[in-house]
This record gives C-alpha cells, sequence and structure tokens, in this order.
C-alpha cells in the first residue's frame, strides 16, 4: 500500500513530536515509530532539560560550559545558537502542557518559577525537570497535542527500513543523480508486509544506538536504525567514536540496567568505592559533577583496578523527604529491588548511554540527502563536541526540531519519481535465522569488551574485523529472505558498530569519551576537527 504526506516523522521522541505539531502548519504529517509512542529515549530522559533560566547564570557561560565539556571540539556558532534559544522553547513546552517542577505549590508557570537542579559540568543551577521523569511528562504533553491535531496521523508498530532514494528508482535515463529523499519503505510488524510512504520532506528523529552496547541504559528500540538508513543512502556521519557511559547506571548480577539520573549527584550523592572512601576528588576539581566521560572513566579505572564489578552512589545525608520528593521514579524502581536510597547505598556501574555524533545536520536539521531533516540523538550537529553536557540532549532535539519545521525548504515542492513496490520474498528460512540471531548479542559483547570506556587500538583492530564478518553474514540473510524486524534491527546495529570502530581507529588521540590508551593525551595539532564517515 502507498501512503501519501505532506511529511513523514519517523519516530515519536522530542524531536519528531516537536517537528509533527510544527509542521501539521502547513500540511498533513505522518508519525511512524517501530514500537509503541512512549517506546523511545525521551521517555527515559529522568534528569531534565539545560537552558538559561536563573539571573544569576548567562549564556556564554552556559556556552562555555558547553564547549569545555566536548572537549573543545563543537562548534561555536551551534552552541551559542541552540543555547539562546532555550528559554523560548522551554516556555513553548510549557504552553503545551508540560508540567515541570516549580519552586513553590503555585500556578505560576513563568520560567522564573521554574525549579532548577545542578548536572555535571554546569556551573550554575540551569536544568529544568519534572521531579525525575521529566522526559515521560514532555512526551505526555506532546503525545496529547498530536492526538487532537486532525494533520497528525499515527502508525505505531511501524519500523523504517530504508530512505526512498534514487538508489530505488530509475527513469529512462537510468538512475537519478544526486541523492534526495522521497520518504521510505516502512514494515507493519503485525501483518508482516512493507508499505510505502511518501513524502516531501522526512524528519529522521529515531534517537541513538546504545543497544550496539551489552550494557546498556537505553530501551530496546535504540538500535541505530535512522543513522544505518541514512549511512546506506549515502549520507555522511560524523563523531561516531564519542559514544558517552553514564557513570551511573543500577548494578544488579542478573544484568538488568536502568539510569540513576545524574541530578542525584547534582543534589549531593557522592560516589564511594567497596571501601566506603570518596575517591573523585583524586580525578577533577569537580569531583562528583564532573563531566561524565571523566567520572565513567575514573569508576571504570577503579574497579579495573580492584577487580570489581560497581561501587555505589550514597544520597544518604541528604533529607529524606526532599530526596523522595525529587526522585519518585528512582525510589518507586530501587524499593521494588529492596533498597530505600535513604538509608543504603545505591550500586551502580557505567553504562553506554549516548551517541554524541551521528548523521551530519546543520542547526536546522538538514542532512546532505535532500528532502531529508535529522534532529535529537540520530544528529551530530556540532553541539555536543567529543562528550555532551548533561541534559543539552533534550535541548538540541527540541531546538533543532522545531527550526527545521520552520525552515523555509519546507515549502518547497517536491516532483516524485516512479516508487517501485518492495521486492518481498516469500520464505524465511528459521533455522537459519536461529544462528545468525546470535549476532546481535555477540555485537554487544563485542562493543563492551573491546569499544568501551577505554579502547586499544589492537582490540579495535580486531573488533572491526569481527564486526565485518557479522555484518556480511546478516546482510546476505537480509538479501535472501523474507524481511522481519530483527533482521534489520541487527542489520542496522552491525551497520553502526562497524562505523564506531572506524571512527575510534581514525582518531588517533583520546578527547571526551573517545579513550585510546595507546595514545592517552589530547592533539590539538591534528585532531582538531570532525572524524566523518
Amino acid at each position: 500500500m502507498t501512503y501519501e504526506y505532506d511529511f513523514l516523522v519517523i519516530g515519536s521522541g522530542i524531536a519528531g513530536l516537536v517537528f509533527a505539531l510544527e509542521a501539521a502548519k502547513k500540511g498533513r504529517v505522518a508519525i511512524v515509530t517501530k514500537s509503541g509512542l512512549y517506546d523511545c529515549n525521551t521517555d527515559y530522559a529522568q534528569g531534565g532539560i539545560a537552558a538559561v533560566l536563573d539571573a544569576q547564570d548567562s549564556f556564554a557561560e552556559h556556552i562555555e560550559d558547553t564547549f569545555a565539556a566536548g572537549a573543545e571540539l563543537g562548534k561555536k556558532e551551534v552552541i551559542s545558537r541552540i543555547i539562546e534559544q532555550g528559554p523560548d522553547l522551554i516556555q513553548y513546552l510549557i504552553d503545551l502542557g508540560t508540567d515541570f517542577t516549580r519552586r513553590d505549590d503555585s500556578y505560576d508557570r513563568r520560567l522564573e518559577n521554574l525549579s532548577l537542579t545542578r548536572e555535571g559540568g554546569h556551573t550554575h543551577r540551569r536544568v529544568a525537570h519534572a521531579a525525575d521523569s521529566t522526559g515521560h511528562m514532555i512526551m505526555e504533553a506532546l503525545i496529547s497535542n498530536c492526538l487532537r491535531d486532525p494533520n497528525i496521523d499515527i502508525f505505531e508498530n511501524r519500523l523504517a527500513i530504508d530512505l526512498i532514494t534514487q538508489h530505488h528508482v530509475k527513469n529512462e535515463h537510468g538512475f537519478i543523480p544526486g541523492i534526495a529523499c522521497w520518504g521510505a519503505y516502512v514494515l507493519d510488524s503485525n501483518a508482516n508486509i512493507v508499505d510505502i510512504f511518501k513524502a516531501r520532506k522526512t524528519m529522521l528523529a529515531t534517537g541513538g544506538a546504545a543497544q550496539i552496547y551489552g550494557h546498556n541504559t537505553n530501551p530496546d528500540v535504540a538500535t541505530g536504525d535512522g543513522m544505518a538508513m541514512a549511512r546506506l543512502a549515502g549520507g555522511r556521519l560524523a563523531n561516531m567514536e564519542f559514544v558517552q557511559f553514564h557513570p551511573t547506571a543500577f548494578w544488579s548480577a542478573e544484568g538488568e540496567t536502568f539510569l540513576i539520573t545524574e541530578a542525584l549527584r547534582g543534589e549531593g550523592a557522592i560516589l564511594r568505592l567497596s571501601s566506603g572512601e570518596n575517591f573523585m576528588e583524586n580525578y577533577h576539581e569537580m569531583a562528583n559533577l564532573a563531566p561524565r566521560d571523566i567520572v565513567s572513566r575514573a569508576i571504570d579505572s577503579e574497579l579495573k583496578r580492584r577487580g570489581e564489578k560497581f561501587c555505589w552512589l550514597d544520597a544518604t545525608h541528604i533529607p529524606h523527604d526532599a530526596l523522595r520528593k525529587h526522585f519518585p521514579y528512582i525510589d518507586s524502581r530501587l524499593q521494588e529491588r529492596g533498597i530505600d536510597f535513604t538509608r543504603e547505598y545505591i550500586p551502580v556501574a557505567p553504562a553506554a548511554h549516548y551517541f554524541c555524533g551521528g548523521v551530519i545536520s546543520t542547526i536546522d536539521g538538514i542532512t546532505d540527502i535532500h528532502n531529508l531533516f535529522a534532529a535529537g540523538e540520530v544528529a551530530c550537529t556540532g553541539l555536543h563536541g567529543a562528550n555532551r553536557l548533561a541534559s543539552n540532549s533534550l535541548l538540541e532535539a527540541l531546538v533543532v526540531a522545531y527550526n527545521a519545521a520552520n525552515h523555509p525548504s519546507m515549502e518547497h515542492e517536491v516532483i516524485f519519481p516512479d516508487i517501485p513496490p518492495w521486492r518481498l520474498m516469500d520464505s524465511f528460512n528459521e533455522n537459519e535465522w536461529v544462528v545468525i540471531s546470535h549476532n546481535r548479542e555477540i555485537i554487544g559483547t563485542i562493543m563492551h569488551g573491546y569499544v568501551g570506556i577505554r579502547r586499544s587500538r589492537r582490540l579495535l583492530k580486531y573488533a572491526i574485523s569481527r564486526l565485518e564478518n557479522i555484518y556480511n553474514e546478516i546482510n546476505n540473510f537480509y538479501q535472501h529472505n523474507a524481511v522481519r524486524r530483527e533482521v534489520v534491527e541487527t542489520r542496522n546495529m552491525a551497520v553502526i558498530a562497524i562505523a564506531v570502530t572506524r571512527s575510534a581507529l581514525a582518531r588517533k588521540e583520546s578527547r571526551g569519551a573517545h579513550f585510546l590508551i595507546d595514545n592517552p593525551s589530547r592533539d590539538d595539532i591534528h585532531y582538531q576537527y570532525d572524524t566523518i564517515i
């Protein structure tokens, strides 16, 4: 079946939904998301959204904090523009119904009355939050507005397989030159059929790819689909080596992982070793509130030195009522596991969390591929540099998606070529897939072991050899069997795992989230640039 819309949004997090709401003022919008609307990284975001919202703060200081946290690889012009748009667009979220935590119990919804917390790398309290479920509250507001908009149609359980580009279509003279996007081939996971979604403009808002790591904080849907589709279509990726590990993911012997927000340390929680001693003062002047790359490496170093698997996060000295009021989600998750964090330490260890790199895009979401926008974690705008400053991710997604939907090119007409239907394959070799499906777990093991917090060129080369073999296996199966969600996801994971490893090999220095034990120092003479694939 062929669906025709003015605008196609792939993904349902903050970037996709903000773009949809703004684009709906100009035409009809389809949102396709491969699971449910709430299954995205935005809904998992606990800490908040950073912006200059206090009279004691300034744009200049937020810009400098962002540039410093990114190991001076970020683009100052991009950083400035995104940060300067922050306050107005947080007011935009409030106007849409986002119920941020306020300084008092009044109904005063002005920015000046927002409760602000502080996270690692920030020199001021500038993180607006909704208790410790900020992303969920933003999602509720955005989804309710999308459901009420008559110009927006929502398609759940739909996996975008490929962007429709000149690779799929021909004219009488052969292939159409250049790379343009006319929508996407989308799998209906319930019916196992592939539909065509035609659109003048397509927004990639598919989030990140932390599922390529065995130990991560992301939902199951974060398999790098948008990055892989853009890469396979001929779009460029940048800075894929900079995978941020969150220092404090809950650790359990069963392998269950969920995020323990950095805001907990912002309110005074302290990292401790098994002996009970503090250690972050030995690594950075900001101690427990140092940038995430520094905290993650410090924990990793201490654990490996001691042969241990986790350390402790101590919040017991914070007033108990305030702790439970500010962090109700964490409180409930910990209580399910028999932990009272007002009286007991929390076991934590670093886990893959956020991609600072992605599809190259501008602050207006424009990519290498005509008619294709990208916003949120899938994109690389130059804001984060080599390491993301905490709570800048929701800000970037919000600003870039809003700008993209209001860009003048949104009004441009598009001439569509004849788009052929998806090439259907009838058979699916279950026996062969049972063997190949293990590659998904193997990718996670390789990336965690060889392309993790601390890397060596020898192990990176070993990883790339194994990953390329895995990709060839998966892609061969993909080409000769009926399409299934698990196959497409595993293909995408292999594509992105290779991109991360190749980028890590290309950067022969240590910077931000990329630490190479062969070259442990930063090299501003030879590597003060983006790594492009």
